[in-house]
């Protein structure tokens, strides 16, 4: 899994309440014109400037980003967790393909163009999540009382990932949503003794607190819950957690003795 963090069910009444009850902010998501070209010299001019960032009227912000192969736009609107990341060919600006981050995650098509702009290439980042983004928003915000979509950038850390290492048999489709406490939740904060000392603690990756959400991106159950300063205690965790409750439903006498 991308994100070092398998029981498939699906529960249709249970997904259907979610969609019914979550109305996503679109006006967060910047959109796309495959038919615009990059003004080359415009970009250039502006690469060498500011760091490379461009903000327009609105406050939406571009950053320009020079690679290899094109040229990069990143343009989010003002306190979106959404970005929109954009490829242009090198040569005469056209529109090359791209695609939505939601916080770390590909969501939606991603498209590729010729330069002809034809399509070529149209990846669907959702089809292994029946759980999908918009119900996560709306399950952390109903049962932890965080708006993922609103609380961009008024954090000191928060993020959503998610991934599967489909080569491993004990892994299956699954979000993390970290975000720091707040200080009146740090008033009351013990790092969870599930994880205390289990593993060295690692210096160079030391975090404030967090809390980690793990959430099964098919069923959309909280598959453990948990608030730490140790992130990689946390994941080692999780994945045996998840290794012991798979070789428990295949057969109980293999259960290892973690």
């Amino acid at each position: 899994m991308y994100l070092p963090i398998s029981r498939f069910f699906i529960y249709p009444l249970f997904f259907l309440g979610f969609l019914l009850t979550y109305a996503q902010d679109v006006s967060l998501i910047p959109t796309v014109d495959t038919l615009q070209k990059l003004d080359i010299q415009w970009f250039k001019e502006n690469r060498s400037q500011n760091n490379g960032v461009v903000y327009l009227e609105d406050s939406t912000k571009i950053k320009l980003i020079w690679q290899p192969d094109f040229y990069r736009e990143d343009i989010r609107k003002k306190n979106s967790p959404y970005k929109l990341m954009k490829f242009y060919d090198k040569k005469i600006g056209i529109y090359q393909g791209g695609g939505i981050y939601f916080y770390s995650c590909r969501i939606g098509n991603w498209k590729d163009y010729d330069i002809n702009n034809e399509l070529i290439n149209n990846q669907n980042y959702d089809q292994d999540y029946p759980f999908t983004y918009t119900q996560v928003i709306d399950k952390i915000k109903k049962e932890y009382h965080v708006d993922l979509e609103k609380e961009y950038g008024k954090r000191e850390y928060i993020d959503v990932r998610r991934g599967w290492d489909k080569k491993n048999p004990y892994d299956y489709p699954a979000y993390v949503v970290v975000y720091t406490l707040t200080p009146e939740e740090l008033k009351n904060y013990h790092p969870d003794p599930r994880v205390g000392g289990s593993l060295p603690v690692n210096n160079y990756y030391y975090n404030t607190p967090r809390r980690y959400i793990f959430i099964d991106g098919r069923t959309g159950k909280t598959e453990l819950d948990m608030a730490s300063d140790e992130y990689y205690a946390i994941a080692e965790y999780y994945k045996n957690k998840i290794q012991r409750e798979k070789i428990t439903e295949n057969s109980p006498s293999q259960v290892p003795n973690y």
